[in-house]
């Protein structure tokens, strides 16, 4: 049995039917999947959860940083050096992938890690910071809120868990979201012959092949659909090998290579140069570098 192709089986029957089945200890509980409309009314729970938190003195994370400032446990360079991080991890995983020298890529991946984990750190500095903002408080409200309507115990979805099982069940619940949310798994639901084969033929109304609307549809029925659409239009306007047709993963990162450049050359002369300021800079590299 290929174990890969059976999890994308079911994940793609839990997205299809729009519920996922939770086992825990024995027991299974029946995870109703968030729906695109039910998410927008959520959005106004979240705002109203905000602006109470702010009546009853809760300050937000702006406030909470500048109090840090100025006691010296956050500064603006900390919150600049987060965003570029963010940047030069991007591009560095970039450029690291289109070398294909080992020798050359092994510098590049480790100053990445040294990036995630400077990044993590500074991260979690300022997750302590604003831990108990306003945001955060109503951002916990929603997923509370959102977690409590779409837990039941039965299969016709009557009876919703209580409060207490929900905080044992959570982390099993958060596992299977990780997993529906992962982009790679649901490129492969979108590719599954399953699915795929129906899409193709459907694919101007792709809604009616769910039998869904706006209103009832789910996040991952509605992501489903769109990486089908993507998948299926490089399929027909793009020319590729048939090992990348094959994959659902290599088909939706494939590029076509611009004949009018010489990208390999340009690939070459940019890690060079890369090479050289990170000698130059003990093994670091800026955003300016890029």
């Amino acid at each position: 049995m290929n174990e890969n192709k059976t999890e994308i089986d079911l994940l793609l029957l839990d997205v299809l039917r729009g519920y996922s089945k939770i086992y825990f200890k024995g027991e299974c509980y029946y995870f109703r999947h968030f729906r695109v409309y039910d998410d927008l009314k959520l959005s106004e729970y979240e705002l109203e959860a905000f602006n109470s938190a702010l009546k009853n003195g809760i300050k937000k994370e702006s406030d909470l940083l500048k109090v840090a400032e100025e006691k010296g446990f956050w500064s603006k360079k900390d919150e600049e050096s987060i965003k570029n991080l963010k940047w030069m991890i991007s591009k560095s995983e970039t450029a690291a992938g289109k070398i294909v020298d080992l020798n050359m890529r092994l510098p590049f991946e480790k100053r990445i890690g040294d990036q995630k984990k400077e990044l993590s750190e500074l991260e979690n500095r300022r997750g302590g910071i604003i831990n108990h903002s306003a945001e955060k408080l109503a951002a916990r409200k929603r997923t509370s809120k959102t977690l409590m309507e779409n837990i039941f115990l039965d299969e016709s979805m009557t009876q919703l868990i209580d409060e207490d099982d929900l905080f044992y069940v959570s982390d099993a619940i958060n596992h299977k979201v990780d997993k529906l949310c992962s982009l790679n798994n649901i490129l492969r639901m979108a590719y599954n012959p399953a699915f795929f084969d129906y899409f193709t033929v459907c694919y101007r109304d792709p809604m009616s092949l769910i039998k869904k609307d706006i209103f009832s549809v789910t996040q991952w029925q509605k992501n489903l659909i769109f990486y089908a659409s993507t998948l299926l239009n490089k399929l027909k306007s793009i020319s590729m090998p048939d090992e990348v047709r094959e994959d659902a993963v290599s088909l939706y990162n494939f590029k076509e290579k611009d004949e009018s450049q010489d990208s390999d050359n340009k690939v070459t002369h940019g890690v060079s140069d890369l090479r050289a300021k990170m000698a130059k800079n003990e093994g670091k590299l800026t955003a300016e570098d890029f």
